[in-house]
């Protein structure tokens, strides 16, 4: 069996099998896994119905959840263990739900070792809340947007980017890498997250009609931008969000602002994990999800 590397070549190959699924992960969107192939080196392999994705964690293969119809899970599922076994390898599996997690725990008893992983949990936020910030728990978010408003008034620009804006937001990205590193707030996935940012970059003029990229200029420079998509017509996916964390109210008003005129009809939001750090926690929690996506490694025994 071979896998090939996901590439810009392979992106109308898988979509299809994407859309047989409904999972509400940051894994299970295209863009997610090319953005970050160059780290996991993750491939994908395309059978009767179905598509599989693997990937290199520490050194091991692993495989997400098959891209199949859930009438077909417990067929392919089965062929991702055999593929395991015929490779000699042992089963490893991540970004696993807990539906599937039952469903191992009941067809393969005593073979796997289940963990939660908190770390990587999704945060899924309602989208009327984050688009209106109502109500008492999100008054603190308010006031920051209202200074932002009311200091910048007539100063500052919300708009789509496109491939012009590009380099601007490359010096916005070394400019926060670089008052991170001064803060002592130094993470080893902020180059691997560069890279991913610039692949898209570069792919963009195929992957626009998914991919939307925002930004806020502030006295003609971009001082924010963002990138997002719909995992599902249900959902927006928040890939990236940067700003100049010097300008109060910056990062909450681009926030809003993004979800209100290029998602403003999405029940949910999805704003991905925080990696067990503990400012993205901190701040992922400020805005009251209300739920997670959880996941979960399963390891052979």
């Amino acid at each position: 069996m071979i896998f090939r590397d996901i590439d810009m070549e392979s992106r109308e190959l898988l979509n299809p099998y994407f859309d047989l699924v409904d999972y509400e992960a940051c894994e299970y969107c295209f863009n997610t896994l090319y953005m970050w192939q160059h780290l996991y080196k993750t491939g994908y392999y395309i059978g009767d119905g179905f598509a599989v994705i693997v990937a290199e964690y520490e050194g091991n293969t692993f495989s997400i959840l098959p891209l199949a119809k859930k009438e077909d899970m417990p067929r392919v599922i089965k062929f991702v263990i055999d593929y395991f076994e015929k490779e000699q390898k042992k089963i490893y599996f991540r970004g696993i739900t807990k539906e599937v997690v039952d469903y191992l725990k009941e067809n393969y008893p005593d073979k796997f070792d289940y963990t939660e992983e908190r770390d990587l949990f999704d945060y899924v936020y309602d989208g009327d809340s984050m688009r209106e910030l109502k109500g008492r728990k999100n008054v603190k978010k308010r006031n920051h947007i209202n200074y932002f408003l009311k200091e910048y008034e007539g100063r500052f620009e919300y708009r789509l980017l496109d491939e012009n804006d590009f380099d601007a937001c490359l010096k916005l990205v070394e400019e926060w890498t670089s008052n991170k590193e001064e803060n002592g707030q130094v993470d080893e996935e902020m180059e691997e997250e560069l890279i991913g940012i610039k692949k898209l970059f570069n792919s963009f003029p195929v992957i626009k009609d998914k991919l939307k990229i925002a930004g806020i200029f502030i006295d003609g420079k971009l001082e924010a931008f963002t990138m997002g998509e719909y995992l599902n017509p249900n959902m927006a996916l928040i890939h990236i969000e940067k700003a100049n964390p010097s300008i109060r109210g910056l990062y909450p008003y681009i926030n809003q602002q993004f979800l209100v005129k290029e998602f403003s009809d999405v029940e949910f939001v999805n704003r991905e994990e925080d990696l067990g750090i503990e400012g993205l926690r901190k701040a992922k929690l400020s805005y009251h999800p209300v739920k997670f996506v959880e996941k979960y490694t399963v390891r052979e025994v």
